[in-house]
């Protein structure tokens, strides 16, 4: 009876985790994917939910719209973000809930492009920074508000000027926003995840980028507050218990080059320690 009351004692002093209820913005695209078992992100993030310690909704917001909003929200989270110096004077951050492999430069398979960028491929992959110097380059999109990763992001302040730029200032809610443009022809390439372009069409040409990091972290950005803090700790609980799942790690892994699947895993796990 002793050794019983000195263990539920020790139950009852062990502090358990206080979470909050989550309001989840710019994801019910990604979450509708999810049920129709369409993609790996969108069922990783529904793995990270049905982990989380409290109840949680989703609020439809542009994410434009969304990453304003969540700044006095209080307890709300934005899913699928790179974490940066200037975001984090704004939002609290998760552990990274998954990682992605490098962002490519992407054409169409008929561009006239494809003999110039061949030729300024050097060890199998073109210099960005180069492309945005020539007199008469491609016109490249991206999209405003959106990190690219911290080189590629500098590269974009630094030739913001460029003609061989465009960029769209208004946010979808669906990723590959900028294919249309480049399946239409108003620019001849843009910046994306080789994954999320091949979902529109199979025939797009990639080619890997100097400039751009090997693999990206991605991140839920939260509400900064109290509130924020208890949802962070509710989102670091359910990312490290999903993380040591092999069904999991295949999923991450599944959207990754298998020459950078080792390399990308253990760069992942080693920043949830």
């Amino acid at each position: 009876m002793k050794w019983l009351l000195l263990m539920l004692s020790f139950f009852c002093l062990c502090p358990r985790l206080q979470a909050e209820p989550l309001v989840l913005v710019d994801s019910v695209a990604i979450l509708k994917a999810a049920e129709l078992g369409e993609n790996s992100e969108s069922l990783l993030l529904q793995h990270v939910l049905a982990h989380y310690p409290d109840t949680y909704q989703t609020q439809s917001l542009s994410r434009n719209r969304a990453r304003e909003w969540i700044k006095n929200a209080g307890n709300a989270c934005i899913p699928w973000l790179k974490k940066t110096a200037e975001r984090e004077q704004h939002y609290l951050f998760s552990l990274p809930y998954m990682v992605e492999d490098a962002l490519a430069l992407v054409l169409l398979e008929n561009s006239t492009w494809h003999p110039q960028l061949q030729s300024l491929q050097s060890e199998g992959a073109v210099s960005l920074r180069q492309l945005l110097q020539l007199p008469n380059g491609p016109l490249i999109g991206i999209e405003f508000n959106r990190s690219y990763g911290e080189q590629l992001d500098d590269l974009f302040v630094q030739q913001r000027h460029s003609r061989g730029l465009y960029t769209r200032t208004s946010s979808s809610e669906d990723m590959g926003s900028l294919l249309p443009m480049l399946e239409r022809g108003f620019i001849d390439a843009l910046l994306e995840y080789p994954k999320i372009a091949g979902r529109n069409r199979p025939d797009f040409r990639y080619y890997r980028l100097q400039d751009a990091e090997p693999v990206n972290l991605v991140y839920f950005a939260c509400s900064k507050g109290e509130k924020g803090q208890a949802v962070v700790a509710g989102l670091n609980q359910a990312i490290q218990t999903v993380s040591q799942q092999p069904t999991y790690q295949a999923l991450v892994l599944k959207g990754i080059s298998p020459a950078q699947q080792v390399r990308a895993l253990q760069f992942w796990l080693e920043q949830l320690r």
